[in-house]
């Protein structure tokens, strides 16, 4: 495909998907924005995007978490039900991640590398790295983070859909 056609699609999976779950609609604009960047191909808003902006956000978010969550909101005891859920989440996902690479391995007859499963738990990019260097252990030569990196987005865009649902039921 060609960029511009991935970037008429991006645009249209937001604008649909934003409709469908208001929500969770500035969380999908900043996939889709972020999509639409890179596939527009000036490289430097991608440079100003992965370098500083990234660097500043994370900076200014952990310091805002940081400075807004106090003592007693830790040791709240609804906390540590959430953390364990938290936990159970993302141990249920890395299995049925494990399990959709398994499945995906033999339905196309060991063309496809079941560890990529492990990388729809949309810890970006951190999954697709580990899985990345998981495989190079075997076979120096093996490159699945194209394919690694694919499945984590898939995993971001479905948690951001799980958690619009959710968001629109508990409201």
């Amino acid at each position: 495909f060609s960029s511009g056609q991935k970037m008429v699609f991006a645009v249209i999976c937001c604008v649909v998907l934003c409709l469908l779950l208001p929500v969770a609609a500035p969380l999908l604009f900043s996939l889709f924005f972020g999509i639409v960047i890179r596939e527009s191909g000036i490289k430097q808003f991608e440079q100003l995007l992965n370098g500083p902006v990234l660097y500043l956000s994370t900076l200014f978010l952990g310091l805002t978490l940081g400075i807004l969550c106090e003592a007693n909101t830790i040791l709240n005891p609804t906390v540590l039900p959430l953390l364990l859920l938290g936990m159970l989440s993302l141990l249920l996902s890395g299995i049925g991640g494990i399990i959709g690479g398994y499945v995906a391995y033999f339905c196309t007859g060991g063309k496809v590398n079941p560890v990529v499963g492990i990388a729809g738990v949309s810890c970006v990019p951190t999954t697709a790295k580990v899985a990345q260097k998981i495989v190079q252990k075997d076979n120096p030569h093996a490159i699945i983070m194209q394919y690694a990196l694919g499945a984590n987005v898939m995993g971001v865009i479905t948690t951001a859909i799980i958690a619009g649902v959710f968001c629109s039921i508990i409201r």
